[in-house]
């Protein structure tokens, strides 16, 4: 009798427990479904409110990962494309590059409301975001430094060398590196004897994919004769673009095209 009791006592705790057990642990599909109630909150916070998104051209607005902070608070990354660089609503007067630019957000929601949103660890799009973001007088006084490579005749052979630029601050390095190098060697440099094989080029574009640069000039880079030149001016990029840790390859074009670009 004894033994009986025990055993429907066991039963009865055994039962008790796992009852608070269910009370306390959502359901998987009730979880799923307040993350996702959560990743269309800070998505369509994106589209209505996102000065970068809606006024840049952006496109592509992808889920990447919901983090739960705590029981009333998320943040959701989300990425996108967007058409024009630079951040934020265009002035009237502001001549944004035409350029692919790529988006990482944080988007943070505490009981429901979007009360942070991020892009790129570097531009709060919420006037009350306490993320510590410079603003861009501050950016304005920062500078970048990277190098450009030039040639210079030594014995009567063009060698190619090695210069470095300081520029204003820009997220946009690669672009700011090409378009320093399409600028050429300036007066001091010139004086010491350095030259480009890029005189004329201009530059369309350039897209960083999967450590890849896509560079796209326009039609002068096919109009560059000669073995030594076409190799040289060839060099001068890829080194120039190789020289950062975001690209490992570099793919050349001419208006979208890369059949025969700088070919010997």
């Amino acid at each position: 009798m004894n033994k009986l009791i025990i055993v429907i006592g066991i039963f009865v705790v055994v039962a008790l427990v796992g009852f608070f057990i269910s009370t306390m642990t959502l359901p998987e599909d009730v979880v799923e479904e307040e993350q996702e109630e959560m990743v269309d909150i800070a998505k369509n916070w994106i589209y209505e409110n996102s000065g970068t998104f809606i006024a840049r051209g952006g496109e592509n607005l992808e889920h990447v990962r919901t983090t739960k902070v705590d029981d009333e608070k998320y943040e959701i990354t989300l990425t996108f494309t967007a058409r024009f660089a630079g951040y934020g609503e265009m002035d009237e007067d502001e001549m944004a590059a035409q350029v692919i630019t790529d988006h990482t957000v944080v988007v943070v929601i505490e009981e429901g409301r979007v009360i942070s949103v991020v892009l790129n660890e570097e531009f709060a799009e919420m006037e009350e975001d306490s993320t510590d973001v410079i603003d861009e007088e501050e950016r304005e006084e920062e500078t970048i430094s990277f190098n450009l490579y030039f040639f210079a005749v030594e014995d009567g052979v063009e060698e190619i060398t090695m210069v470095e630029r300081t520029v204003p601050h820009t997220l946009e390095v690669a672009r700011e590196a090409l378009l320093e190098l399409l600028n050429g060697p300036n007066l001091e440099e010139k004086e010491e004897g350095l030259g480009t094989s890029l005189e004329g080029v201009t530059l369309n574009s350039v897209v960083i994919e999967d450590k890849i640069a896509y560079a796209d000039f326009c039609e002068e880079l096919n109009l560059l004769s000669g073995s030594a030149t076409v190799t040289m001016a060839r060099d001068q990029i890829e080194q120039t673009l190789l020289q950062f840790e975001t690209i490992d390859d570099v793919v050349i074009s001419v208006n979208g095209e890369t059949e025969d670009v700088l070919q010997p």
